[in-house]
């Protein structure tokens, strides 16, 4: 399977009232051929691309992982549920599905409360229960 890399240039943010660790971020539109240095685009009207690392404020570049899904399982009368929120038989969801990513799984049920419509599943929030549970 074919992956697309891609990659973040991340700096020290420029704003005045910024914090001394705030950073914000570019993504990385290619590579300088003459020596593999990442560029940025730094202006959008102009459409100027420059490196990365010459940039006042430069921090790191780091590679994003690959969001694309690998496959979906069906849900088999799998259950999840959300952490803390009372008995589990009253909080759970029947998941129709999960969603397999190169690094986690989200289970696909009605949209989660709280404000949390892209999808994220975070294990600390959510327990998986056996069918029968």
């Amino acid at each position: 399977m074919h992956s697309q890399l891609r990659f973040t240039a991340w700096f020290k943010d420029p704003a005045p009232d910024a914090e001394k660790d705030d950073v914000i971020s570019r993504s990385v539109v290619g590579w300088r051929e003459s020596d593999g240095a990442a560029m940025v685009l730094l202006d959008e009207k102009s459409g100027r691309v420059v490196p990365a690392v010459e940039q006042d404020g430069f921090v790191e570049i780091e590679r994003l992982p690959d969001e694309r899904p690998l496959g979906v399982v069906p849900g088999d009368g799998w259950r999840v549920s959300q952490t803390k929120q009372g008995p589990v038989r009253d909080s759970a969801r029947t998941a129709a599905a999960f969603i397999v990513y190169a690094d986690h799984v989200v289970p696909v049920v009605n949209l989660p409360t709280g404000g949390d419509y892209r999808g994220a599943w975070k294990a600390g929030e959510w327990q998986l229960l056996e069918p029968h549970e």
